[in-house]
């Protein structure tokens, strides 16, 4: 699923703009305009971009050691197979459990965890104003908590997008001051992943280093 690469390459950026100065992130993007790419896109091949943008060495050590390293961490429960990301990353981690505290949004996410809804659906099957309702999923969109899967034939005969939750269970872990949240995916969502495929190779050490 598309939408788990968008919603961790979501998460990254918002970090690496906090880790990185303004100045060195423009120029960054500069040089990635002349290869014809954007920014979120050198996270899905990461050990491939390194090699294109050597001067700016001291940056994509910082996003690989201090961001992509300490993301997230994959596990698989023994018992029943279920894959299980262990969310690390600061940012991601108050963004679900933000989610899942408005009522509103958990009922919407838990609806449409395993089968895809159009929106009126949706507020209407979780009993939500259209006023706030369109809101609520406005902002799960931007924060790419759910994502368009198709499109549905309505009675009028006009087509409506469909939309499906990001996450298909949560674990949330209170361990003294540290919040732990883990969160459900399938295989084939895990497998077609880039940005994990990613993540777990620098993790394993599978990539070579940024140079010091």
């Amino acid at each position: 699923m598309r939408g788990l690469d968008e919603i961790i390459v979501n998460a990254i950026m918002h970090t690496v703009k906090k880790e990185i100065s303004s100045k060195d992130l423009a120029d960054m993007e500069q040089q990635l305009q002349n290869y014809g790419m954007q920014m979120t896109e050198i996270f899905y091949k990461f050990p491939e971009m390194k090699k294109s943008l050597l001067r700016f060495t001291d940056d994509l050590k910082v996003i690989e050691d201090e961001i992509l390293k300490d993301f997230l961490i994959v596990e698989q429960d023994p018992k029943t197979s279920e894959i299980w990301l262990v969310i690390k990353n600061q940012y991601l981690t108050e963004l679900i459990l933000k989610t899942f505290a408005d009522q509103d949004k958990k009922a919407i996410m838990n609806l449409i965890q395993d089968e895809a809804e159009t929106i009126p659906k949706i507020l209407e099957r979780c009993k939500i104003p259209n006023t706030s309702g369109y809101r609520k999923m406005n902002q799960l969109i931007d924060e790419k908590m759910v994502t368009a899967t198709g499109l549905a034939e309505t009675f009028e005969g006009k087509r409506a997008i469909l939309y499906k939750s990001i996450i298909q269970g949560i674990q949330i872990t209170i361990n003294g001051n540290e919040i732990i949240s883990k969160i459900s995916v399938d295989h084939e969502t895990l497998n077609s992943s880039d940005i994990i495929r990613t993540i777990v190779e620098i993790n394993q050490g599978k990539t070579k280093p940024v140079a010091n």
